[in-house]
């Protein structure tokens, strides 16, 4: 007697071992489970398969009732659809990309009297000033005691009532606060404290410049005046500590911008991956006849140059995401893509480049996956 499958009669028996993205969906149709594998077929039965799913794969299947999937003509396609499908669905049974990538932002808001920098999870404030996301909480915590440090900034929570009566705080006595609490220090000196840190933060040659300055003073009789300011030499120390953060601390706007074209499923299609300056916009598909593949060209660039014009400083969580997966797989050579700088081509040498390079051939072939070749 033949043995049954193990794979229910829900999963679609054709499904093709291209890659691509599949969704386990619920009895009223909402996404359950969203992924994405380089072979459709061996990832989605294979959750079926050996000893039978378990833990919380059990629960998938249990409450599953069908199994949409799209195809794609590349890993990093799937993988940005598969990331964007999670982002807009939250799928219940999710969990990587909805816990690890909220995001951390180091935050001084200019909208109150005594700014201090602060680690938040959310863009909050129209009056404050945003570095960030950061993938983890340790870096903006280290950049906000070294900024605090350096800058004399407070630290403590809450709103400040200048009271010359009351107490002042350690961070006072050994010079690292100038005590705005008390009333030591006014709003105006405060807050010129503010811009100087905004500043660095913001411009790498603002920290060259107080570098050169500290280093000056380190060399001539600076010592610590009375106990009350940290010398110039402990202010190298910080400034330099702060400048290994440099490379987290630059504005996304600095970012390339580029064109990236991938292979479709249909040999006379390609897909469009427009990149500006970090943020990566929406993916279209292109056809290859002549017409067409310069229209293509031409919106593509388009896109991104009117994207430039109007952006802001800070990427916001969702678009970290599928930033980052963008960042990775340039870093790994960009495989089975061919990649533009549009921030050093013009959109008419991104056109003859891309017929030069057979992006337009006829036929592009699409990679086997991985699991096809090893075997």
């Amino acid at each position: 007697m033949p043995r049954s499958s193990p794979v229910p009669g829900w999963v679609p028996p054709d499904l093709p071992t291209s890659p691509g993205v599949y969704r386990f969906l619920g009895e009223t149709g909402e996404p359950l489970y969203i992924g994405k594998s380089v072979n459709l077929r061996r990832r989605v039965r294979g959750y079926f398969y050996g000893s039978g799913p378990t833990g919380r794969l059990a629960d998938l299947a249990f409450l599953a009732r069908a199994v949409s999937y799209r195809r794609t003509g590349s890993d990093l396609e799937a993988r940005l659809l598969e990331a964007r499908a999670i982002l807009n669905h939250r799928p219940r049974f999710n969990r990587a990309i909805k816990n690890r990538w909220r995001g951390w932002y180091l935050e001084i808001d200019q909208g109150v009297p005594f700014p201090r920098p602060r680690v938040v999870r959310a863009i909050r404030s129209p009056s404050a000033r945003y570095f960030g996301p950061y993938a983890g909480r340790f870096v903006p915590l280290e950049i906000s005691r070294l900024v605090e440090d350096l800058f004399g900034l407070r630290s403590c929570a809450g709103s400040i009532r200048p009271d010359v009566d009351g107490p002042a705080c350690l961070r006072h006595e050994i010079g690292t606060c100038p005590a705005p609490c008390i009333g030591a220090e006014g709003v105006n000196d405060y807050r010129r404290r503010v811009r100087d840190a905004i500043e660095l933060l913001t411009d790498a040659d603002r920290a060259r410049l107080l570098r050169s300055r500290l280093v000056a003073d380190s060399r001539g009789a600076d010592e610590e005046r009375a106990g009350r300011e940290p010398s110039a030499g402990r202010r190298l120390e910080w400034l330099d500590e702060l400048e290994t953060y440099r490379s987290v601390l630059e504005r996304p706007s600095r970012q390339p911008s580029l064109l990236a074209i991938l292979p479709h499923p249909e040999p006379e299609r390609r897909v469009f991956l427009p990149v500006a300056s970090g943020r990566v916009l929406p993916m279209k598909v292109a056809s290859t006849g002549p017409r067409r593949w310069r229209d293509a060209v031409s919106d593509a660039c388009y896109a991104v140059r009117v994207r430039e014009l109007r952006m802001d400083s800070t990427l916001q969580p969702d678009e970290m995401v599928i930033s980052l997966i963008v960042r990775r797989w340039l870093e790994t050579g960009a495989p089975d893509g061919t990649v533009y700088d549009l921030g050093t081509m013009t959109d008419g040498e991104v056109l003859r480049s891309t017929i030069a390079d057979g992006c337009q051939a006829a036929r592009l072939r699409i990679p086997e996956p991985a699991e096809r070749r090893a075997g």
